[in-house]
């Protein structure tokens, strides 16, 4: 029993990606980051295979990092198509759109 017991909390601890739990939003944009904070959004929850942000869960294929030209990435992956965060170091990733880059950095 010992053993067995054991062995599932090392199988569990082997499981995940790492990045999961809340992570807080941060803009570099003054009117995006005035809106974060009115609004009390811009927090981001990543599970073992969704994300799930103001209140919608979205079911996710594959949650898993990639290296490229130096760079780690956090990748999201969703019948055949990525949704890509840069992984700036184990507790702040950043994702820019449009021009606009937010920061998520681990809440908890």
């Amino acid at each position: 029993m010992v053993i067995a017991g054991l062995l599932a909390g090392l199988l569990s601890a082997c499981g995940g990606h790492g990045y999961e739990g809340t992570w807080k939003a941060t803009s570099d944009n003054a009117m995006l980051e005035k809106l974060i904070n009115q609004t009390g959004g811009g927090t981001l929850v990543i599970g073992e295979d969704y994300i799930e942000a103001n209140g919608q869960r979205n079911q996710v294929d594959e949650i898993f990092t990639r290296e490229s030209g130096g760079k780690n990435y956090l990748v999201f992956a969703k019948e055949g198509e990525e949704q890509v965060f840069e992984i700036n170091d184990e507790d702040n990733l950043e994702i820019g759109q449009m021009g606009v880059t937010l920061t998520y950095t681990r809440a908890d």
